[in-house]
């Protein structure tokens, strides 16, 4: 874990937070294991995730004052936008940003328009932590040949609704899977208060010794509001943003799945369009 030294005080709490929080990710899949389930390789790092709590009626991310921020902006004339329509569920709706993530865009775009996308199913599903999946070839290549790197700019962060590359936990692995964002503002909240009450460690603490990531309580505030994985940021690529269809994201997250986050019955994408703003 980074070089943590568990001989000491704060990284024998850490090991605690961590194991907790492993256990609550373990209970959101399913309780029915099955032998034929097989894992995929290429999924985004992170402890877990714990029990989802209710969240109010008003989607953060798509507030008057959520429009005002770069990430949240309503799509405009000349914006690619993409809809990933999931058989029996709906469609999901997201603004894509080829200037700060030129390579990943144009990957997704081109596979989108090949049809590579078509019938194939959810990979992935962890209970209010992401939806995830890939085309029909799996997660060995991309238009590029290979892997490609992580492309990471200030002006995207992985929150709630964030379209970003899963890659194989090192750098130059991303190809055509990409997961979605679903944690809630009040399930980041939940995460505090143990974290000072019992182990005396911020959240900020925890994130920078266990996942190397460095943020101010400024900019955690951002999650508290709108949600997301903060221990990602910087490490994988956010390429794009929903902003219609939040309600077809948290049915999906509910979905059933096996002991391995398998989506059980499967749910498949039926196509994934892309368009230009006119």
């Amino acid at each position: 874990m980074h070089g943590i030294c568990w001989k000491n005080r704060r990284g024998r709490a850490l090991l605690l937070v961590t194991m907790l929080l492993l256990c609550c990710l373990l209970s959101a899949c399913g309780k029915k294991k099955k032998k034929t389930d097989t894992e995929t390789n290429a999924t985004p790092s992170v402890t877990a995730t714990p029990t989802a709590i209710p969240y109010g009626p008003k989607e953060a991310a798509l507030s008057d004052e959520a429009k005002t921020i770069y990430q949240f902006e309503t799509p405009k004339s000349g914006d690619i936008v993409v809809k990933i329509n999931v058989k029996k569920y709906g469609t999901i709706c997201i603004k894509l940003f080829p200037n700060e993530a030129p390579k990943a865009v144009e990957n997704f775009t081109t596979l989108a328009s090949q049809g590579c996308y078509e019938n194939v199913k959810f990979a992935r599903i962890i209970a209010d932590y992401l939806v995830q999946s890939a085309t029909a070839q799996g997660y060995t290549s991309s238009i590029y040949g290979g892997g490609f790197e992580v492309e990471t700019s200030d002006k995207l962060r992985p929150v709630r609704g964030a379209l970003c590359m899963a890659d194989a936990s090192e750098d130059g692995t991303n190809t055509s899977s990409f997961y979605i964002i679903v944690t809630k503002p009040n399930l980041l909240k939940s995460l505090s208060d143990p974290l000072d009450a019992r182990y005396q460690m911020t959240f900020a603490d925890y994130l920078e010794e266990a996942y190397n990531t460095k943020l101010s309580e400024e900019q955690l505030d951002f999650y508290y509001t709108y949600g997301g994985a903060p221990w990602l940021y910087g490490h994988q690529t956010v390429f794009g943003q929903v902003y219609d269809g939040f309600d077809v994201l948290d049915a999906l997250s509910e979905a059933k799945v096996t002991s391995k986050c398998v989506p059980n019955p499967g749910i498949f994408i039926e196509s994934v369009t892309v368009e230009t703003i006119p």
